[in-house]
């Protein structure tokens, strides 16, 4: 193992397609034990097994390096591992962070002001309307939006905030070769233009199911706070929420209608402690912002 760059090493094991998100960590912590603060001692005690190393041994001898980088250099895709000091702070500080960024855009986003943004896919009107009220004074507050490029709220804060002529982050649950979904190919070419897509995934992961609890780790990670908009009471906004607030970050809820499906999960995150936001101006008074 002395004999491949950390670098290197890295980027293989994001490529290797047989370990799971678990395995990949349990393997690097295995080789290389000065990433053992990124997890906890409950995952560190658990062993791979022999034949998971193995395979992996022949899969890092025979991993073409070179081959992969062109790919991702002729599809203008950078990126930034673990361990580096351009690799984003608040997301190191996170639990297990992503061994490898890939991204394409302006990098420098995420080390501004972030606020994640996430809701329902079959959001309502009135989460859309929240959203139009909402985003043309944070992005007076140069205040970076982060989300997930899915169906949705996800959908209408990236197009909002372009349209307000503010900055966007979009982290995605699959590999940058990808559009997903299809309908939002045109935005995420725009994004990928003038702002920022980001993915844990090599170039041409497609995208599945297990992937998107991971991402929203990332979405948690990058930002200050989580703003979760509408959510039903199993939601994978809830997932970033919880993840968020484990983290220490600020987790802001707004509060809907009771007979509404999309509204429960916001209103028990509020019965919870989450802050409550009816406006842009309770996010900036938290935060110490000048309203």
């Amino acid at each position: 193992m002395q004999t491949i760059q950390i670098e290197d090493y890295l980027y293989a094991l994001a490529y290797c397609p047989f370990l799971s998100h678990k395995e990949k960590w349990k393997i690097l912590i295995s080789d290389h034990p000065e990433f053992s603060d990124y997890t906890s001692i409950y995952d560190r005690a658990l062993a791979m097994t022999f034949q998971k190393k193995t395979a992996f041994r022949r899969y890092l001898k025979a991993f073409d390096y070179l081959e992969a980088k062109e790919e991702e250099k002729e599809a203008g895709i950078h990126t930034v591992y673990l361990g580096q000091a351009d690799y984003p702070y608040v997301l190191k500080k996170s639990y297990e962070p992503p061994l490898v960024l890939f991204y394409k855009g302006d990098f420098s986003l995420v080390y501004k002001g972030n606020l994640s943004i996430v809701g329902a896919r079959d959001c309502t009107e009135y989460g859309q309307r929240f959203l139009k009220e909402l985003l043309p004074s944070l992005v007076s507050h140069e205040l970076v939006t982060v989300s997930g490029l899915a169906r949705g709220i996800d959908t209408h804060v990236h197009t909002r905030t372009i349209e307000n002529g503010g900055k966007t982050i979009a982290v995605l649950g699959n590999g940058i070769g990808y559009a997903y979904p299809g309908e939002n190919k045109h935005l995420q070419e725009e994004i990928s233009r003038n702002h920022l897509l980001l993915s844990e995934y090599p170039l041409n992961t497609p995208p599945k199911k297990p992937h998107f609890p991971l991402r929203n780790r990332i979405i948690a990670g990058l930002s200050r706070g989580v703003l979760v908009v509408e959510a039903r009471e199993r939601s994978g906004s809830l997932i970033t929420a919880r993840l968020a607030l484990e983290e220490g970050r600020d987790v802001f809820a707004v509060p809907g209608s009771v007979f509404s499906e999309q509204s429960k999960g916001c209103l028990d995150l509020i019965k919870a402690g989450a802050i409550l936001c009816q406006s842009c101006d309770d996010i900036l008074s938290e935060w110490h912002m000048t309203v």
